[in-house]
């Protein structure tokens, strides 16, 4: 089905490499093809949660689970009271860049 034999006469390094990408390409389509009319996994969406993916944390997310944890730190390492820890916060993000103000508090960029 693939007929690769003779199908690209190039000494060209980028046409081979093109040629190489195109191959695959069609194999794996011929394999999902494949599997949709044999595997028994793949009626309806059951296939697809099974092998769904865990969804990519997001930047705001990833900056405030951070956040959290220098907070958890200072205030587990040092001591510092909750008057402390407000004032050490709004200093430090005061001298953060507007983006990642606005990561740390989406609500107030959206306004």
């Amino acid at each position: 089905m693939l007929n690769l034999i003779g199908e690209c006469h190039s000494l060209s390094y980028d046409a081979l490499t093109a040629h190489v990408a195109i191959v695959f390409t069609r194999y794996m389509l011929l394999a999902m093809e494949q599997r949709q009319n044999e595997d028994q996994r793949t009626l309806g969406k059951l296939f697809f949660l099974l092998v769904d993916e865990m969804a990519d944390i997001t930047f705001n997310r990833s900056l405030g689970i951070l956040m959290a944890a220098l907070m958890a730190s200072l205030q587990e390492i040092l001591k510092l009271s909750d008057e402390q820890l407000t004032a050490f916060t709004a200093d430090f993000e005061a001298r953060l860049p507007e983006y990642l103000r606005n990561a740390l508090h989406p609500e107030i960029a959206m306004a």
